[in-house]
């Protein structure tokens, strides 16, 4: 049996979970199929299709940037826009190993300008990061999220990190069950298309644990967006007030 049989399911209702979902879990959840993770996480990924050529985004589609924090393993953060029809776009990427988050922040604010990104009234740039950020290590006064503060860049460490909804979340926006796409990587983003491509399941059902920092925080912005949220016009509220009425009436 799946969701089509039940006929107490709405039609329009099961059309709008289906467009969040990728294929491997529209077999799991709707058809009720078995899947083993093998091979690699987003196989759905398609070069020709998902990665696009440069080019100016509007002012009105700057979203966010999101950072996956790193010391000396790399420290990745991109740009994220959003277009009107919801399509998710990585336009720039800063992405280096051993270095000091003072030069990560100098080096952010560098792309941030040439992109003329949006700051807030005190000229500070705003950023999503890994809650551990927060994190105070013996050999630091300050934490992580501290330091960029200082450097001229505000984060906010409120990040949903659930694994396998956040893996589930970004196969749907590389291609979800009906074929839409609706991720794009502009191709000077040189190091989330070559994670993207070579990030794989291991041991236990989980992805390796190995060139996974930009795949971390794409993760960490997807689940910052709102999802299945459900535009209903004023018309269709007034006809589901009015056949209430009506019902209260013959009783």
């Amino acid at each position: 049996m799946e969701w089509a049989d039940n006929p107490y399911l709405s039609k329009k209702e099961i059309k709008n979970l289906t467009n969040t979902m990728s294929a491997d879990e529209l077999e799991s959840r709707r058809y009720g199929h078995f899947m083993q993770n093998g091979g690699l996480v987003y196989g759905e990924f398609d070069e020709n299709e998902n990665v696009i050529e440069p080019f100016d985004i509007p002012l009105d589609w700057q979203c966010d940037i999101s950072i996956d924090p790193g010391l000396h393993n790399p420290l990745s953060a991109h740009f994220y826009a959003v277009d009107f029809d919801g399509n998710v776009y990585v336009v720039a990427e800063h992405y280096d190993s051993q270095k000091t988050v003072e030069y990560h922040s100098q080096k952010i604010i560098e792309i941030a300008n040439k992109l003329n990104w949006k700051k807030d009234y005190r000229g500070f740039l705003h950023a999503i990061i890994d809650p551990a950020a927060k994190q105070r290590t013996l050999a630091s006064e300050k934490n992580v999220a501290e330091l960029f503060y200082e450097n001229g860049i505000v984060v906010n460490t409120n990040v949903d990190k659930d694994l396998f909804s956040g893996i589930s979340l970004v196969k749907s926006y590389i291609k979800n069950a009906e074929g839409r796409r609706r991720l794009f990587i502009f191709k000077n983003c040189v190091n989330m298309i070559r994670e993207i491509k070579n990030y794989w399941w291991g041991d236990d059902d989980l992805p390796t644990k190995k060139d996974d920092h930009a795949m971390d925080e794409l993760r960490y912005f997807l689940m910052t967006r709102p999802q299945n949220i459900k535009k209903i016009q004023k018309s269709e509220i007034q006809k589901d007030k009015e056949k209430m009425i009506r019902k209260l009436q013959f009783k």
